[in-house]
């Protein structure tokens, strides 16, 4: 019985650790905000994002396509990059969802992005949070924020 006490304790500890250590991670900051996803749209599947929350205005700048350059062929993965500026100081998540568009189209999965913007309009990254359709993913295979001045 002590062995399972001991055990439950240990991934409690782990587990709150994570947690505490991913609230508290900031990628930067900067006017412009810049994530880089990859997608391949002929399996039917492509990104959406959302706002969610907080009091802080953030808007969509603008978007590009990227060719993967290891893989030409038709119907290759390829990275698309979205652009995001503030207008407004304050909080807000940003959701991204790998979905297919149409009504009633699977979701793949998601991932939440915990933005402050100050006085400034800097946007800053704090974190990044697990979405809820597949609790298991890894949060390393979501791109990390690029901030420019621009």
């Amino acid at each position: 019985m002590k062995k399972i006490s001991v055990l439950v304790l240990t991934l409690f500890a782990l587990v709150t650790m994570f947690s505490c250590n991913m609230r508290g991670k900031e990628f930067g900051s900067g006017k412009v905000m810049a994530l880089e996803f990859s997608t391949n749209p002929s399996t039917g599947y492509g990104w959406e994002y959302s706002f969610e929350g907080g009091d802080a205005e953030v808007v969509f700048d603008r978007e590009e396509t990227k060719l993967n350059e290891n893989n030409a062929l038709m119907g290759a993965p390829h990275n698309v990059v979205y652009y995001f500026r503030a207008t407004k100081e304050g909080t807000k998540n940003l959701t991204f969802v790998y979905r297919q568009p149409w009504t009633g189209g699977e979701v793949a999965y998601d991932v939440v992005y915990e933005l402050v913007v100050d006085k400034n309009l800097n946007i800053k990254c704090l974190s990044k949070m697990k979405g809820s359709v597949i609790s298991d993913v890894d949060l390393s295979t979501f791109p990390n924020p690029v901030f420019t001045e621009e």
